[in-house]
């Protein structure tokens, strides 16, 4: 089986078509270097001050690989200029309100959950599951967009700018419709750190969305302790106008940095869920192709497949060998399987909130029961993909898993 890439709509084959009418794939309409981006933001906002530079160097990394490797279309260059404009204008933002507000530095962050795990492993059912627990506090994507001014408790709910933030994310759906049974987002839904991340554009977030493999390579031999401390700068931000008992922040990005995180957070707790890693290969190279398509006419899926396939295993026996050898403090991460959360939702939640030293609150647990019944209500669209299409061999890859299937008890899906 060969991957196909899913159907763009008309209007984003007409908009490409413009830029290859020009000659250049768009680049004479829309820049990508690094003095138009900041001057373009510092104009926009009358600001001019980002606040520390280690910024400067992951950018600059970025924006070479959008320009030399990733063979982006007008629409594409549109969606990263757009994206990287937003980042650094509310960063701008971010620094100025701190400068006017200094106590903001002064929130303490206590005692944050995270949750991780392999992509697509129900790192997103669980945290949308905790989220209906009125004490803990989640990012909203809104939120990570548009940070200033912080929001305010009695009206996060109806904060207009959750609607601005929903008309660029549901642009991508717009363009490839597909998405929408691939992975739901919205400007009101709980998001990933990736974008808090994303303001020190140092962050999975741009190696998901495009074909850049020097920024990838470059992004993970760096040490991202300036990225959790801007992490925490805004979180910081967020909760001095709206707090709950705790943080509760969920990436799949964070299993890949537990060290980082634990010197960054002591004192938080680290949830891993476990899911069959073939089943989250097949479906992850899909939603990465077809994220890069959106953006792109060259999709080199066989390049997608072949990292995962490598990084993948080489993750999990890392990871292990960081628990056993005491890298990281073992007796604060929970595992769940993936297994158990979708069989037993609110049984694998008790028992999380058990193993955490907590209780289930009776309204927490009235809520989750209400938003699972409306999803079963009202589904999302299906995610098609299959393992075959990566073309790798079933029996092989296991095998590179056996100790990390064993230790967990993950049963097979593929």
């Amino acid at each position: 089986m060969a991957w196909r890439p899913p159907p763009r709509e008309a209007w984003v084959e007409r908009l490409n078509a413009l830029g290859r009418n020009l000659g250049d794939e768009g680049r004479s309409l829309v820049a990508l270097d690094e003095a138009s981006v900041l001057s373009a933001a510092r104009r926009t906002t009358g600001l001019d001050d980002f606040g520390d530079d280690w910024f400067r160097a992951p950018l600059a990394k970025l924006l070479g690989a959008l320009e030399d490797e990733a063979r982006l279309t007008l629409l594409g260059r549109l969606f990263a200029r757009s994206e990287i404009q937003r980042i650094l204008q509310n960063r701008l933002r971010v620094e100025a309100w701190i400068r006017a507000h200094p106590a903001v530095l002064d929130e303490r962050i206590e005692a944050p959950l995270f949750v991780t795990g392999l992509g697509r492993s129900g790192t997103t059912l669980l945290h949308e599951l905790l989220m209906q627990d009125p004490a803990n506090r989640v990012p909203l994507l809104w939120e990570t967009f548009f940070s200033v001014p912080p929001p305010e408790a009695a009206a996060h709910a109806s904060d207009p700018r959750a609607a601005a933030a929903d008309l660029e994310i549901t642009l991508m759906d717009a363009a490839v419709p597909a998405m929408t049974g691939m992975h739901e987002n919205a400007g009101d839904l709980p998001t990933e750190c990736i974008f808090l991340f994303a303001h020190q554009l140092a962050t999975d977030m741009f190696t998901g969305e495009f074909h850049v493999p020097s920024y990838t390579l470059w992004l993970h031999a760096q040490d991202l302790a300036p990225v959790y401390a801007y992490h925490r700068r805004l979180l910081q931000l967020l909760q001095s106008r709206h707090r709950g008992e705790r943080w509760v922040l969920k990436a799949p990005s964070h299993l890949g940095q537990l060290p980082t995180l634990f010197r960054a957070y002591p004192d938080a707790r680290v949830v891993i869920t476990h899911r069959d890693p073939l089943r989250v290969l097949g479906s992850l190279c899909n939603l990465m192709a077809a994220l890069h398509w959106m953006r792109s006419d060259h999709v080199d899926y066989d390049a997608i497949v072949r990292a995962m396939s490598f990084g993948f295993p080489f993750l999990c026996e890392r990871v292990m060998k960081q628990r056993d050898a005491g890298e990281v403090p073992a007796d604060r991460i929970v595992d769940v399987l993936y297994r158990d959360l979708v069989r037993e939702p609110l049984a694998t939640v008790d028992a999380l909130y058990r193993r955490l030293g907590r209780a289930l609150p009776a309204e927490a647990e009235a809520r989750m029961r209400a938003f699972l019944e409306e999803r079963r209500r009202a589904p999302r669209g299906a995610h098609e993909y299959a393992f075959e299409t990566t073309g790798l061999d079933r029996h092989a890859e296991r095998a590179k898993y056996a100790a990390y299937l064993e230790r967990h008890g993950i049963p097979a899906e593929v």
